[in-house]
């Protein structure tokens, strides 16, 4: 196994490293493994690059891998790869990370955890957004190499060959970054589907809701997740009626261009005009295809009030929107919510489905949130901010997943009136006898720097509640990097 100190160059950089620093916005590359001196920086760029900085960056990326699962037990390297953002405030970096498995038959698990990051000035990090369908292809094309070629000096060629092409990339760059990330969200859907009362429905606004008239044109809001966040998250509502419809079709190219994240609403109780909305639907396709755009679509069946669950021609109609839907749709992924203004929780569960879209690090919370599980011996856990939206979740079943659905909303409104009249004298609550005695269903407040967050958690033993306490400074911890680059 490679001595990473014997590696370490102290000393000035050379001219050539000099260069390179100042001119592009490339700052670092680190690939670390864990090995039996624990996390370690095995090869990085620059090649004077502090010991301590090298060791800070092995540590705090691979800490949020250790602990899964897959790794610990595992026979594969399958399914531990995933992409994560991260401060470094101490170097004052912002680094892209991927985390893999390297296989290694005499290691735990037949792997040794592996993290490959880029790192860049902080107020530089909208690069990566901006940049991440390339890099994440470039950094995974890394990975597999690297995965391949045990030598080290293979391996310092797989890391200089990805400087090289970084560089390549990022000196055709012209224009400055932005220091906050520009991100469109599309509401789209024919007259009457439902698209703004829907948003006054998230933000409980239900006053709003009875005086919404058409909307005209395009109507632009802002959502903040947290009170400080790095992107400048703007939502486009399009009207919907047919002069408005062909208006930012005819103008694809400004109403089209750059969405991350579309949500298309189709009234499942105008049945005379599902197929209108599912023509409108092809139609928007075929034109994100032109432009050659392809975020994430949430699609909501809209109207699909609580007492309609029963009806047979209900059902039918769902049919004919799933298949209507799934065609001419392959190149897209595309997520279907059945949605109701009178229904709180199916607006929150797919509103924050897609916003979790947006975020980079929603595998690394889900990671959080599974080693939490596993710790509390938890069936299912819910992350939310003070504003109910989900921000990650984790069940061991879908059983769990819907006790979840029912509860949730109701948790939280119970919290905020005890909070209110001052009824409570811990931060959470404690039910049972949701499924049966033994289990028990936690509504719990936490701290993540000056956040307020609440976790909503299925134990499948009460004795286990003191297990929560416990763990959850270290907990709360991992949350804070994650939190700082959510989105």
């Amino acid at each position: 196994m490679t001595n990473t100190k014997a590696n370490h160059k102290k000393g000035k950089p050379t001219e050539e490293e000099t260069s390179d620093l100042k001119s592009n916005i490339i700052k670092a590359i680190v690939l670390s493994i864990f090995d039996e001196n624990g996390p370690s920086p095995h090869i990085f760029w620059p090649k004077n690059l502090d010991e301590s900085a090298g060791l800070l960056i092995a540590m705090k990326t691979i800490s949020l891998l250790m602990g899964d699962s897959t790794y610990q037990n595992g026979e594969t390297t399958e399914g531990v790869n995933y992409f994560g953002i991260l401060p470094f405030p101490d170097l004052k970096l912002n680094g892209l990370t991927y985390f893999f498995l390297i296989p290694d038959v005499k290691a735990r698990g037949k792997a040794l955890a592996a993290t490959i990051t880029v790192l860049i000035n902080e107020n530089d990090r909208v690069f990566f957004y901006e940049n991440m369908k390339y890099l994440r292809i470039i950094i995974d094309k890394t990975a597999n190499l690297i995965q391949l070629n045990k030598e080290h000096n293979e391996r310092e060629n797989i890391i200089e060959d990805l400087r090289e092409e970084l560089f390549e990339f990022t000196m055709e760059l012209k224009d400055p970054f932005s220091t906050r990330r520009q991100i469109k969200i599309l509401l789209t859907g024919l007259d009457k589907a439902g698209k703004t009362s829907f948003v006054h429905g998230i933000r409980r606004k239900y006053s709003e809701i009875i005086k919404a008239l058409p909307t005209k044109g395009v109507e632009r809001t802002e959502e903040n997740i947290f009170e400080e966040q790095n992107s400048l998250i703007s939502v486009w509502d399009l009207g919907g009626q047919k002069k408005y419809r062909e208006r930012f079709l005819e103008q694809s190219k400004i109403y089209l261009y750059n969405i991350d994240l579309m949500f298309f609403f189709i009234d499942i109780q105008d049945v005379d005009r599902i197929h209108e909305a599912l023509d409108l639907f092809r139609t928007i396709l075929n034109s994100l295809i032109e432009l050659e755009e392809f975020p994430p679509i949430v699609s909501c069946v809209h109207k699909f009030d609580p007492d309609l669950k029963g009806s047979k021609d209900i059902f039918k109609s769902l049919e004919i929107i799933a298949d209507g839907i799934k065609e001419n749709s392959e190149r897209f992924f595309i997520k279907i919510f059945q949605t109701s203004i009178f229904d709180h929780w199916s607006l929150i569960t797919a509103y924050s489905y897609g916003l979790s879209q947006l975020s980079t690090n929603r595998e690394l919370f889900r990671n959080q949130l599974k080693k939490f599980a596993k710790k509390t011996n938890s069936d299912a856990i819910l992350l939310l901010n003070e504003n109910g939206i989900i921000l990650s979740s984790f069940s061991k079943t879908d059983i769990s997943g819907k006790v979840f659905e029912i509860s949730a909303p109701h948790f939280q409104s119970l919290y905020k009136n005890f909070k209110e009249y001052k009824l409570l004298e811990q931060d959470f609550i404690v039910t049972s006898g949701i499924t049966d005695e033994s289990k028990k269903v936690i509504f719990q407040k936490i701290k993540v720097e000056k956040y307020n967050l609440y976790l909503l958690l299925f134990l499948e033993k009460s004795s286990e509640i003191e297990k929560i306490e416990k763990n959850l400074p270290d907990f709360s911890k991992n949350l804070v990097d994650l939190i700082h680059t959510y989105i």
